[in-house]
């Protein structure tokens, strides 16, 4: 099975960094307990501001299992409270074929 690579940003005011930051921080420990996760690593982008987490899931089943957690809806719920709307973008990657 393929593995599940992708980039998440999160657009985030200054003046609710912090809080936004540590909501991050307890959620990628949740998620580095998931089945299937095989990275959640949390960044703060220095040039826009922006939270930015890297993550690799072991399979699409694996993505999926992660999506229908009740710890990601929960998350996100939190998350939007905190930013007044919006969430996260995610950038789904692919590997480059060898040549």
């Amino acid at each position: 099975m393929r593995q599940i690579d992708l980039i998440a940003t999160i657009d985030v005011p200054p003046e609710v960094l912090p809080v936004a930051a540590a909501l991050l921080l307890q959620y990628g420990d949740a998620v580095r307990e998931e089945p299937g996760n095989l990275r959640f690593e949390a960044f703060h982008d220095r040039d826009n501001g922006s939270l930015v987490v890297v993550e690799r899931y072991a399979s699409r089943d694996a993505f999926e299992a992660h999506l229908a957690n009740p710890a990601n809806a929960e998350f996100n719920a939190k998350l939007t409270a905190i930013l007044g709307g919006g969430g996260s973008t995610l950038q789904m990657l692919e590997p480059l074929p060898l040549v």
